[in-house]
């Protein structure tokens, strides 16, 4: 029966997925982290070698421990965990895709074309049946090996939800040198988007010297904004119930309020129903 009360939030309640991961102490002040590609519960996950990249599902390294309901939907329930007393911003993303082999010292359109998103885009704003039309998808651009000197501007010349190509974008927040692993740097919009379809090109403005990146589309599930002090967590009334697809590949992104390094504890709980 799909769910409509919190006590049936509560009896399609699923097993706790736990996150631990080690220490990371390469934060900055707004700009967002992953542990991905880091070791700890789940282990790391494994980057696609190629520019059009590869799809992601729950059986892939690095998801969180899932699996798809016998029958309905899955939907946040819950979030609970700790940070160690330092503030930030907790993103819930499922990550349908990934790419590799990007020139880090190249200056030129690198050309993507990336493969068709999994079936696990919102149809639009009110409408969750599952496609692959990319609303709701976002870009970012994930450190899976310390970067050199340099602090490029990177565009990305894409495809929107609606099926127009042609759009670019530029990151949202600045890069740097000496980009430690599991920085993350996201992609705007173009105005009047609402996500992308598919990627086209990556262009660096300047050569990052040496390190490894990779492109990243993700869609947020749920956020959580942690206190310094107190019990932080989210329960169905809070956490808006975000509707989690069938396969999905669920990951965190940290956004740190300060350069404190943290060793995460988080604990998901889905409903199905």
């Amino acid at each position: 029966m799909p769910i409509t009360t919190l006590d049936g939030a509560a009896a399609g309640a699923r097993q706790i997925a736990p996150f631990m991961k080690g220490i990371a102490a390469n934060f900055v002040s707004g700009r967002p982290f992953s542990w991905w590609p880091t070791a700890g519960i789940p282990g790391a996950g494994t980057f696609s070698g190629s520019l059009a990249g590869a799809t992601l599902t729950s059986s892939d390294a690095g998801c969180l421990t899932r699996s798809n309901p016998a029958s309905g939907n899955s939907y946040v329930h819950s979030i609970r965990g700790t940070a160690q007393a330092a503030a930030g911003t907790l993103l819930l993303v499922d990550r349908l895709w990934h790419n590799g082999g990007i020139t880090i010292t190249s200056t030129s359109a690198q050309t993507v074309n990336s493969v068709t998103w999994p079936s696990r885009c919102p149809t639009s704003a009110t409408d969750d049946t599952p496609s692959t039309g990319g609303f709701g998808i976002l870009i970012g651009l994930e450190v899976s090996a310390t970067t050199g000197t340099g602090s490029p501007t990177l565009t990305l010349s894409y495809t929107n939800s609606a099926g127009t190509s042609g759009r670019t974008t530029t990151n949202a927040v600045p890069t740097s040198s000496s980009s430690g692993v599991g920085l993350f740097y996201p992609f705007g919009l173009q105005a009047g988007d609402t996500g992308v379809r598919s990627i086209q090109s990556y262009t660096q403005s300047a050569t990052w010297t040496s390190g490894t990146v990779n492109l990243v589309a993700y869609r947020i599930i749920a956020s959580y904004s942690f206190p310094s002090t107190g019990t932080p967590g989210i329960d169905p009334l809070s956490s808006g119930m975000g509707r989690i697809y069938d396969d999905s590949h669920l990951s965190y992104i940290w956004i740190a309020t300060s350069s404190t390094g943290i060793a995460p504890s988080f604990f998901l709980i889905e409903t199905q129903g």
